[in-house]
């Protein structure tokens, strides 16, 4: 793993990693997806006494639901994303998020649209309340 040159704060667009922490108005910023999107309790409290020690222990949550760690340092950068690294895995590359009935859109050369994907024939049906949903969640049906 080799950490780059943190990204300018001007730069807008940017998405910090931990890789490449982004320039802020109180240190660096590093931005953690955490494959599989699940921590024990003892990997979070251990994640936050990382970004005690190399940060200024600020820890957010996005709204896509990774973590954010704040006040990091040039030097402070490194050291950190190795002990995070060690303890985690970390999902690196760039994200591509694709709606689930992405391509179901009729064509318009065409006089009947395709078909949806199964699990879209089959919408489930929960009791209300019965599923924890995040005040994030959308749910959108085209019919």
């Amino acid at each position: 793993m080799a950490l780059v040159l943190p990204i300018a704060a001007s730069r807008r667009g940017a998405c910090p990693t931990l890789d490449a922490p982004m320039q802020t108005g109180d240190g660096l910023l590093a931005r953690l997806r955490i494959k599989g999107g699940r921590l024990t309790p003892a990997q979070l409290a251990r994640i936050a006494a990382l970004a005690a020690e190399h940060g200024n222990g600020l820890i957010e949550i996005t709204a896509r639901g990774n973590l954010q760690v704040r006040g990091l340092t040039a030097a402070s950068a490194a050291p950190f994303a190795r002990a995070t690294d060690a303890l985690v895995k970390i999902e690196r590359g760039l994200v591509v998020e694709t709606p689930p009935l992405a391509g179901t859109i009729r064509p318009r050369s065409t006089t009947r649209a395709p078909s949806p994907p199964p699990f879209a024939q089959r919408p489930r049906c929960y009791p209300p309340g019965s599923v924890p949903r995040s005040p994030s969640l959308s749910m959108a049906m085209a019919g």
